[in-house]
């Protein structure tokens, strides 16, 4: 069975997405924040990372903790997938694509949008955690 761990702060989300993953044969473990990011990823040894960007006290929150990940070299090479909510009109003026990835600000596999089209994510998660 493929492992995901999952790091975002909104808990109703975590859990949605939890049972849709669920639902789909993988095994889920999540997190709200990023305290002991690392240590947790490498205990659990996920198939595929999926962080959000924004968190309540840090809105490059998830950067932050893609680029923890990348300086591991122990799990540097787990997938990550990025969500982004921080496309919707109005928050930023540009829009996050994959074509925004780069091995040092941005170390992410890939993005998905927010609100999370829960079959579309199913999809994603299928590629990247193989």
């Amino acid at each position: 069975m493929k492992k995901i761990y999952l790091v975002d702060d909104d808990v109703d989300l975590v859990e949605s997405m939890t049972m849709t993953l669920e639902s789909a044969g993988y095994a889920v473990k999540s997190q709200h924040d990023d305290k002991d990011l690392a240590e947790n990823i490498r205990s659990y040894n996920p198939d595929l990372v999926i962080l959000d960007v924004m968190f309540p006290d840090d809105e490059g929150a998830g950067f932050k903790m893609a680029r923890t990940i990348a300086h591991h070299d122990d799990i540097k090479n787990i997938p990550v997938l990025m969500l982004s909510g921080v496309n919707k009109e109005g928050d930023f003026p540009g829009k996050f694509t994959n074509r925004d990835i780069d091995d040092t600000y941005m170390p992410v596999t890939e993005f998905v949008e927010k609100p999370i089209d829960h079959k579309k994510l199913v999809e994603k998660v299928a590629a990247l955690a193989k």
